[in-house]
C-alpha cells in the first residue's frame, strides 16, 4: 500500500504486544548501537515488529509523518544504493575507503532509510523531524527485546546524491537517517554523566 493511501486506524488495544521479559526502564538503559553485526538474517517479521512501533511515536499534529524505505540483505535496492555510495565516495576518496561506505550499507542484515515529511512550514517541519527521531528511538527499544541493534547513521551514507531518486522519494521528505538493523557482534558498553548535572528543579 502506498503511504499515501488512507489506512484503517488501530487503537492501542488491538495492537499485538510481543511477550517480553525486559522492562521500558531496562531496554532504555541497555539500548546501544553497534558497528559490528552478525552475519545472520533478522526475520522480515521481526522487522515489522520494530516498525509497528515506530508509529507509535507522539506525533502533535498527527501528520504521520515518517517514511521507511527498508531493505533487506542482497536485495536488488540494496545492490544498486551500494553502487551509488560507492560511486560517489570514490570521487572524492581511495577505492578502499569508497569499499568501505558501500560496505556501510551493504553488509547489515537490515538497512532502513528514514525520511520525515516536511509540512507546510518550518515549524511542522521541525515537529515533524521530532516526531520521526522518537519513532526511530521506539525502534531502537524495541530492538533490546528483540536482541537486536539498531544503529542511527546520519553521515556521509545520506548524503549521496541521487538517494531521492533511487528510492522514489516524495519531494516533501526530508532525509533523518540510516538504521542499521541486525543482532549485534560486540559488547555492549557505554556510560552517561547522571542527569542531576543537567537539570535545574524550580
Amino acid at each position: 500500500m502506498s503511504s499515501d493511501e488512507k489506512a484503517e486506524k488501530l487503537n492501542w488495544s488491538d495492537v499485538p504486544v510481543p511477550q517480553s521479559t525486559i522492562s521500558v526502564y531496562e531496554a532504555i538503559h541497555r539500548r546501544r548501537g553497534a558497528w559490528k553485526l552478525q552475519d545472520r538474517a533478522v526475520p522480515r517479521k521481526v522487522v515489522q515488529r520494530l516498525l509497528d512501533t515506530a508509529v507509535w511515536a507522539p506525533n502533535h499534529r498527527m501528520t504521520e509523518p515518517w517514511r521507511f524505505v527498508v531493505m533487506e540483505k542482497d536485495s536488488p535496492l540494496r545492490q544498486r544504493l551500494g553502487q551509488l555510495v560507492h560511486d560517489t565516495m570514490l570521487a572524492e576518496l581511495d577505492e578502499a575507503r569508497a569499499d568501505g561506505y558501500r560496505a556501510k550499507v551493504v553488509d547489515p542484515p537490515v538497512v532502513t532509510y528514514v525520511y520525515s515529511l516536511h509540512g507546510p512550514d518550518e515549524f511542522v517541519a521541525k515537529e515533524n523531524y521530532a516526531s520521526v527521531v522518537m519513532a526511530i528511538q521506539n525502534m531502537a527499544l524495541a530492538g533490546v527485546a528483540e536482541g537486536l541493534a539498531v544503529t542511527l547513521e546520519t553521515g556521509k551514507v545520506t548524503r549521496v546524491p541521487g538517494l531521492a531518486g533511487l528510492f522514489e522519494a516524495g519531494g516533501d521528505w526530508d532525509m533523518v537517517g540510516m538504521l542499521a538493523i541486525g543482532y549485534p557482534d560486540e559488547p555492549s558498553a557505554s556510560s552517561r554523566t547522571p542527569a542531576e548535572h543537567f537539570v535545574t528543579w524550580g
